[in-house]
C-alpha cells in the first residue's frame, strides 16, 4: 500500500510538472501560453523583447500584471503603437486577456522588454520567463531564443 501511496504521488508531481512546462498556470488558472520566443541580444546591448500568446481558458477576464526571470532584474511589458505616422513603444501596466480569448504579443504589438541581461541572449537557447497575473497566479514559460538573422528563401 505503501508503495501504490508513493507511486501516486510520485505521479502526481511529474503530472504537475509537465503541465507547467508546457505553460498551464498553477492555482487553477486556465492559462496556455503557446509560440514564446525572445530575440536574441544585439551584440554591445543588453536588452532584448518576447513574444508569445496568451490563452485565457477560464470563464473570467485576467490580467497579465508583471513579468520575471533570472536572466534580468527588470522586464517591463510595453506597446508598439502608431501615432501620426510614427511607431511608438510605451510601457504598459498590465495587458488584459478576456474570458475565452487569446491576445498575441508580437513585434509592433504587445511584448515584453527585456533590460539589464545578466548575460546576452544567444540564439538557440531557452530562458524562462514567469508572467504574473492580477489574480495572484503566475505561470513560468520557456522560450527560445531566436536569431537575429532569418534564413532567407531561395527561388529556384
Amino acid at each position: 500500500m505503501r508503495n501504490l501511496f508513493s507511486s501516486v504521488i510520485l505521479l502526481v508531481l511529474f503530472v504537475s510538472s509537465a503541465l507547467t512546462n508546457v505553460g498551464f498556470a498553477s492555482q487553477s488558472t486556465e492559462v496556455l501560453v503557446e509560440n514564446g520566443y525572445a530575440r536574441e541580444s544585439i551584440p554591445g546591448t543588453s536588452i532584448s523583447s518576447a513574444y508569445m500568446t496568451i490563452k485565457n481558458l477560464s470563464q473570467k477576464n485576467i490580467r497579465l500584471i508583471a513579468a520575471s526571470s533570472v536572466v534580468s532584474e527588470r522586464i517591463e511589458i510595453h506597446q508598439h503603437t502608431m501615432a501620426n505616422g510614427l511607431m511608438r513603444m510605451r510601457q504598459r501596466d498590465y495587458v488584459d486577456v478576456s474570458a475565452q480569448s487569446s491576445t498575441e504579443f508580437q513585434p509592433a504589438g504587445f511584448h515584453l522588454m527585456i533590460f539589464d541581461l545578466k548575460q546576452p541572449l544567444k540564439a538557440k537557447e531557452n530562458i524562462i520567463i514567469t508572467l504574473h497575473f492580477d489574480n495572484k497566479s503566475s505561470i513560468d514559460v520557456n522560450y527560445a531564443v531566436q536569431g537575429l538573422k532569418q534564413k532567407k528563401h531561395h527561388n529556384h
